[in-house]
């Protein structure tokens, strides 16, 4: 058996690869031709182009399952299986194709496999059980042999896959084989059907059904899906039912938008990394940022946040529920390659709604035209959605392919928001305009890196340097680019957070809502602002705004939760914390929002408990306090209030400000508002909404103190 048409592909995981060689072998014997690559790290286009032809001409796709395959979520092999099961779709049912084998003892109803190996009885082939070095075959010595005859049987048209589903290797069962599908009631069994009628099934099923399969797929493969769908349709035209057969599906109406979604709505997902370094992933999810990023500035285009869109990578969800819980109407994904000084970009729009791809394209580029590139599918993106580019928009630069390789890196430490991985990000940035130093996205996030150190620096010294190193990063970017909407919203957060310039802050997020006021840092910059401002229902309704974009990410239900409180809506604030909490365990202010949030209304014996589950040390210690102290514990009220001074005095000056202001010692809240005003303390910003503080708006140094801070009323446009 020679030609295409009787050749078996085996697809399996690295770990198993002596199994899959022994298979192999075994079929070869038979006479069976196999195709059984053993060079899944080699990589390269002619070597992945080889490997989708052979998917596509093969006779029977056979998956090697195994534990191997359970633990590596990530992997060629598994861009195989959705291949193979995207051919499945186009084969009649009945016919032979997916012939999944498993290995060892993995179970097919718990297994990590595309939807098409579940309909199809699994072949139990135990050869990887081992005595000392070497590999035997385990229980039944003539499984293979079995196994050998079944699979000829199967290319010779002689057993039916879908009628008659391969067995597996061994005796034959003594009753009817049911396949995974009818164990679980989710597909109608056909053992007793004739081969018309399964072939018109399968008919039927291209018409009717196959692209609302592909909507629960949960991941594709980036290229050739519209052809897939083409070929599909074609195929189906094609067929004639006989006047005995039983009348085709319909195929299924177009589903309507969800109430309150925008059909000009996209979410970017994380794009797969297959460049042959695995450690390329900061490269595919920097393209996917970025390519974000310009599509945010697109009029009248809503992008879910960066956050948002990459909670859901790694995760096998279908792209509907994807959809839905980010609220929008599209989905871009797609793939990344870099060899060398190229980089190979394939993305595609897809409609959420029906599963229909909308566009999809590859582009082959320099590194220093990547850019360009971005620029290019945007505008596509843009296009398919009947929306054009902004009326001048910057001409796309060549970039330093290193610094713009540090960059991407740097960006990737930026997204775990913390000291450490700041640090480490303003040290790759550093470089990267040392390269470049025009590079202007490189200093919007060294601005970036710096406000993060700042904020989260545990030394007078590391806070002023965070700060500093922020103000003249932002500045710089602003000389080179000064329509970079994110340029001016670093700005903004520098005069907020050290410098206390209002009134400048209003101007840099006035321009950065122009540049893209649909951009979800934009929006939740300025629910911040108009918090500091002292607008509580502004902040209130754009906080909500901003959790609509960006509905995963536990830093936007912070200011959200607070300016909740500010308004006394205390079981929405509570619920908004927990929202945090349920993200993320460990996001700071997740537990402590909800303790503060009970506290503000005088449920403290909850406070307490809900308090000490708070990962961050001072903001534990901050809400500990509080709760205490309305417990009537003063004696473990102080002692907790004690640690946070001594642990947090020169950075948290602010919080123990809101501390004394709950114990009513109005002096000592005066005496630390002061020292954090000296100290340029950031949370100085939250004065004029902060509900902790309202008791202070009665004594005569409150309008002084605002009046210092350039607060008051009276100093604001």
């Amino acid at each position: 058996m020679s030609d295409s048409g009787k050749a078996v592909f085996l697809s399996y995981a690295s770990q198993d690869a002596e199994a899959a060689k022994r298979i192999c072998e075994a079929l070869r014997q038979a006479g069976v031709e196999v195709w059984f690559d053993q060079s899944e790290l080699r990589g390269g286009d002619a070597w992945d182009q080889k490997i989708r032809r052979q998917i596509k001409e093969c006779a029977l796709f056979v998956p090697i399952i195994s534990a191997s395959t359970q633990s590596r979520h990530e992997g060629y092999f598994r861009l195989e299986w959705h291949l193979a099961e995207q051919r499945s779709h186009l084969i009649a049912r009945g016919r032979p194709f997916i012939v999944p084998v498993t290995i060892d003892q993995t179970n097919d109803a718990n297994a990590l496999v595309p939807d098409a190996f579940l309909a199809v009885q699994w072949m139990r082939l135990p050869v990887r059980q081992a005595q000392g070095p070497e590999l035997v075959e385990g229980p039944g010595g003539d499984a293979l042999a079995v196994f050998c005859e079944r699979l000829i049987k199967l290319l010779g048209g002689g057993e039916l896959a879908g009628a008659g589903r391969a067995a597996p290797a061994g005796p034959a069962p003594a009753g009817p084989v049911e396949t995974a599908g009818e164990r679980r009631g989710t597909a109608a069994p056909y053992r007793k059907a004739t081969l018309p009628r399964l072939l018109l099934g399968g008919l039927a099923i291209l018409v009717g059904g196959a692209v609302a399969y592909l909507i629960f797929k949960p991941r594709r493969s980036p290229e050739e899906i519209a052809r897939i769908i083409a070929q599909a349709e074609a195929l189906a035209e094609k067929a004639t039912p006989k006047p005995t057969e039983a009348p085709k599906p319909a195929a299924p109406a177009p589903t309507e938008l969800p109430a309150g979604v925008d059909r000009h709505s996209v979410a970017v997902l994380a794009f797969a990394n297959l460049s042959d370094d695995k450690g390329n992933e900061y490269f595919s999810d920097g393209i996917s940022e970025e390519l974000l990023n310009v599509l945010a500035k697109v009029p009248g285009l809503k992008v879910a946040a960066r956050t948002s869109a990459f909670f859901f990578k790694g995760k096998e969800v279908p792209v509907p529920e994807i959809a839905q819980k980010l609220g929008v109407a599209y989905v871009v994904e797609g793939s990344v390659r870099r060899q060398g000084d190229k980089v190979r970009i394939t993305a595609q729009l897809i409609k959420a709604a029906d599963g229909f791809h909308v566009w999809s394209d590859t582009f082959t580029r320099d590194l220093k035209d990547v850019f360009a590139v971005q620029d290019e599918i945007a505008g596509l993106i843009a296009k398919n959605l009947e929306l054009k580019m902004g009326d001048a928009p910057a001409a796309a630069r060549e970039v330093n392919p290193e610094a713009h390789q540090l960059y991407l890196q740097a960006r990737f430490f930026l997204n775990q928001f913390s000291f450490e991985s700041a640090t480490k990000a303003s040290g790759l940035l550093r470089r990267a305009v040392e390269l470049d130093p025009n590079f202007a996205p490189a200093w919007v996030a060294l601005s970036r890196a710096g406000s993060i150190q700042g904020g989260y620096a545990d030394t007078r010294d590391e806070f002023e340097a965070g700060y500093r190193q922020a103000r003249e990063a932002a500045n710089r970017a602003l000389e080179l680019d000064p329509n970079l909407a994110e340029a001016h919203l670093a700005r903004a957060d520098v005069q907020t957070g050290n410098d206390f310039d209002w009134k400048g802050a209003i101007e840099s997020m006035r321009r950065a809502e122009a540049l893209a006021p649909a951009d979800p840092a934009v929006v939740d910059g300025a629910a911040r602002l108009a918090y500091y401002l002292g607008q509580r229902e502004k902040a209130v309704e754009l906080s909500r705004q901003a959790v609509e974009l960006d509905p995963v990410n536990p830093a936007v239900r912070v200011y959200r939760g607070f300016a909740l409180l500010s308004l006394r809506r205390f079981d929405e604030a509570e619920a908004e914390f927990h929202r945090i909490t349920e993200l993320n365990p460990l996001a700071p202010w997740g537990h402590a929002g909800v303790s503060f949030s009970l506290s503000m209304h005088g449920r403290f014996d909850e406070a307490a408990a809900e308090a000490v589950r708070e990962a961050e040390t001072w903001s534990r210690d901050f809400a500990l306090a509080i709760a205490q102290w309305g417990q009537q514990k003063p004696t473990e009220a102080d002692a907790t209030l004690a640690r946070l001074i001594k642990s947090d005095g020169d950075v948290a000056a602010y919080q123990i400000a809101e501390v004394y202001t709950f114990r009513h010692d109005f002096d000592q809240a005066f005496a630390w508002l002061e020292r954090a005003l000296r100290q340029r303390d950031s949370g100085l910003a939250w004065t004029k909404s902060d509900l902790s503080l309202d008791p202070l708006h009665g004594d005569p140094r409150w309008d002084p103190f605002l009046h210092k801070l350039g607060l008051a009323d009276d100093q604001l446009p």
